[in-house]
């Protein structure tokens, strides 16, 4: 047998996995997804070899055939991604090259292998917009309200 097989015919290495530890999914970041953004990332992370960060390829046409569903849906699922800081566009594509090359992407959980930075997590500095919280807004001019039970509506006379 050859020394990678163990004797009841196993690899010795282990299955390829991808890992979505917990403190992952308790981010606000990676609770404000879509479904179809929080199912892209493992699809991407699973491209990751270890040594290949910064150059992991994958097209908007991966998704869409992957997930089976629109090309504008992949779209917004990957630039929600981006947004959330999950990964990171490192190499664009046109349809100006003659070579036919997918995007590619960083993830930002594990180091660049390309400029060696260190992983910057920027999915944990991600927090929802505010709402701008300023004073209750007043009508102005008069006010309608209904009158009787028939629900007419009649203007409404402030007391003299």
């Amino acid at each position: 047998m050859p020394n990678n097989v163990l004797p009841n015919g196993r690899s010795k290495k282990d299955g390829r996995h991808v890992r979505l530890y917990h403190w992952i999914m308790r981010t606000d970041a990676w609770k404000s997804l879509s479904p179809l953004a929080s199912a892209i990332y493992p699809e991407i992370a699973s491209r990751y070899m270890g040594s290949n960060n910064g150059r992991i390829p994958y097209a908007v046409r991966d998704a869409v055939q992957r997930f089976r569903v629109g090309r504008t849906a992949a779209v917004n699922a990957l630039d929600m991604l981006q947004e959330r800081g999950f990964i990171v566009l490192v190499t664009d594509s046109n349809f100006t090259c003659k070579v036919r090359r997918a995007r590619e992407w960083r993830l930002t959980e594990f180091g660049c292998d390309v400029t060696n930075a260190l992983a910057s997590r920027d999915f944990t500095k991600w927090s929802p917009k505010i709402q701008n919280k300023g004073s209750v807004a007043r009508p102005t001019g008069s006010v309608a309200r209904p009158n009787g039970s028939c629900g007419v509506t009649v203007p409404f006379r402030e007391a003299a």
